[in-house]
């Protein structure tokens, strides 16, 4: 969900309208390799730092609701 907004990122980790345009473009057009965490690997568009960064930091407040989804397939 740190891509969504800066919501739900610390302060001293927000990107600004410069680095997300960067960041963006370099995670979805530029398409680079799959990148492994943990044993995971994740597709071109989402960096395994991601989920470390969101898997050591996230932290929720009182009152929010997590949503995770899928596209349905088949």
């Amino acid at each position: 969900m740190i891509g969504v907004g800066n919501d739900f990122v610390e302060p001293e980790h927000q990107l600004n309208e410069d680095e997300m345009c960067e960041w963006m473009t370099d995670a979805f057009v530029k398409a680079p390799a799959t990148t492994e965490w943990k044993g995971y690997h994740f597709i071109p568009g989402f960096n395994a730092q991601t989920a470390k960064y969101v898997f050591e930091n996230f932290n929720p407040k009182q009152g929010d609701v997590l949503v995770a989804s899928f596209a349905k397939t088949g």
